[in-house]
C-alpha cells in the first residue's frame, strides 16, 4: 500500500490524525507500506514539526514546530500533562477564566477516557492540534480506530438506529455507558463552549457524520453519510480567535460553560 504525500501542500490535524492512524493500522496487520513524502519543503518540515516524521521513525531533519500547535501524539492512557498543553493553545486563541480552563481540562480528560473504556481500540487515540494565524482558527482533532459511537451505545440504547443517531446521543449531558457512573459530560461541554465561540465541531463515526455550525445568524446541524463507514470515531473541533472578549462559566459553581 503507496501513501503518496508528494503534492501534498497543506494537512489540518483531521488528515494528520486519519492518515497516522490509517498507517499504523496497516503496519499492525504486517501489511507492507510505502510512504511518498511531500515534494514541497514547507510541507515536509511542516509534518515533521509536527511530529508526524519522528512517529513514524522516518529520518529527516528535525523542524522546531511552534508553540501554538500539539504534536501528533498516539495515546494508550490519559496524559494530564497533553490536556494541559491543548487548553495552552486555547488560551492562545481567547481569553479564559480559571474556572472555564479547568472544565475544559475534565470535559478533555473525559473524551480520552471514554476512547480508553469504551472504543475497543488497540492503539488508544490519536490527538493533534495547529493554530492557523492568517485564519485566525484552531483546529482539534481527536480519533480512534474502535469500533465508533454506534456499536458501544446501541449496548445500551438498543432504540438506536443509526450512527448519526448516535452521534446526536453522544452529545447531550449525561449520556454514558458506564454502568451506575455518573459520566457524559465530555461532549456536552465542548459542544456548549463550540456554541459560545461561534465555532464548529464535527463527529464521524461509522457511516455518519453531523457538523455543528455555530457560526454566521442560524445555528447549522447537518447530517452527512459515508460512502466509506469508518470503524472509529473521530472528533473534530475548530475554534475562532477571539482576544477581545473574555470567556468564563455562568458562575464558578456551574459545570456547563
Amino acid at each position: 500500500m503507496i501513501f503518496d504525500l508528494t503534492n501534498t501542500r497543506f494537512m489540518t490535524p483531521f488528515g494528520i490524525v486519519l492518515l497516522a492512524g490509517t498507517i499504523a493500522e496497516c503496519l499492525s496487520q504486517e501489511k507492507k507500506v510505502r510512504y511518498r513524502r511531500p515534494s514541497n519543503r514547507r510541507t515536509r518540515q511542516f509534518l515533521s514539526g509536527i511530529g508526524f516524521n519522528k512517529f513514524f521513525q522516518l529520518a529527516d531533519v528535525e523542524h522546531k514546530i511552534e508553540s501554538s500547535h500539539v504534536q501528533l501524539r498516539r495515546l494508550d492512557s490519559i496524559d494530564y500533562l497533553l490536556t494541559d498543553q491543548i487548553v495552552d493553545v486555547f488560551s492562545y486563541a481567547i481569553t479564559m477564566s480559571d474556572g472555564l480552563q479547568g472544565s475544559l481540562k475534565l470535559a478533555l480528560n473525559e473524551i480520552m477516557t471514554n476512547v480508553f473504556d469504551h472504543s475497543g481500540s488497540a492503539k488508544g487515540c490519536y490527538v493533534c492540534a495547529q493554530a492557523y494565524e492568517k485564519e485566525e482558527i484552531i483546529r482539534l482533532c481527536v480519533a480512534d480506530f474502535g469500533v465508533g459511537l454506534f456499536t458501544r451505545l446501541k449496548e445500551k440504547y438498543s432504540n438506536l438506529k443509526n450512527s448519526y443517531e448516535a452521534i446526536k446521543l453522544a452529545v447531550r449531558e449525561g449520556i454514558t455507558t458506564r454502568s451506575g457512573q455518573e459520566g457524559g459530560y465530555g461532549l456536552s461541554h465542548i459542544r456548549r463552549f463550540i456554541e459560545v465561540n461561534a465555532g464548529k465541531m464535527s463527529i464521524l463515526t461509522g457511516d455518519g457524520k453531523a457538523v455543528w455550525n455555530y457560526g454566521g445568524l442560524k445555528t447549522k446541524l447537518r447530517k452527512q453519510t459515508m460512502h466509506l463507514p469508518f470503524s472509529g470515531t473521530i472528533i473534530n473541533l475548530e475554534i475562532n480567535v477571539d482576544r477581545e472578549s473574555v470567556y468564563f462559566l455562568i458562575n464558578s459553581e456551574d459545570e456547563i460553560f
